[in-house]
């Protein structure tokens, strides 16, 4: 893992790799990383937790090789800092390749679903707008749609 992440990312990162690659079980591989780093097998159970904000019902679904990429989503949102590292050991997991850092919409993944919601609100509310721009210079378009269009543009661009 790499040396840089915080331990307790470290450690739930580590829960994850065992229980894909080695098949082990949950509390199986959480004795295994308590055991590799000397530590109370507690505190990797903890980091798997309360760091992540999840209870431990939850914490096993994500262990589940379908929710991938939901506990990949989760962690870069925990740990935004940490995105690319937290995606290269899931690529290497998955053995699939992410979206480049370089792009700028890999930022989307560090968004909680209701921020998420709002940006797509107001991409549509901007892509709107600009239809309503290039509609209100079209001169086949009857005078009074184009003046009740201009007035939700208005208001569009108040928003």
């Amino acid at each position: 893992m790499t040396e840089n992440l915080p331990s307790g990312l470290v450690h739930v990162m580590e829960v994850y790799r065992l229980v894909r690659l080695s098949h082990h079980k949950r509390i199986k591989a959480v004795n295994e990383v308590a055991r590799v780093h000397r530590i109370d097998p507690n505190t990797v159970s903890a980091a798997c937790t309360r760091s992540l904000g999840i209870p431990m019902a939850e914490f096993d679904d994500f262990l589940d090789s379908e929710s991938s990429d939901a506990f990949c989503e989760h962690l870069v949102r925990r740990f935004p800092p940490y995105q690319k590292e937290i995606e290269a050991v899931f690529d290497k997991l998955d053995g699939k390749e992410r979206q480049s850092l370089d792009d700028p919409t890999a930022v989307v993944r560090t968004l909680f679903p209701d921020e998420k919601k709002d940006l797509i609100r107001l991409l549509l509310l901007d892509g709107i707008r600009k239809k309503f721009t290039a509609w209100l210079d079209r001169r086949d378009i009857p005078e009074d749609v184009r003046q009740e269009m201009a007035d939700i543009k208005k208001q569009i661009d108040k928003a």
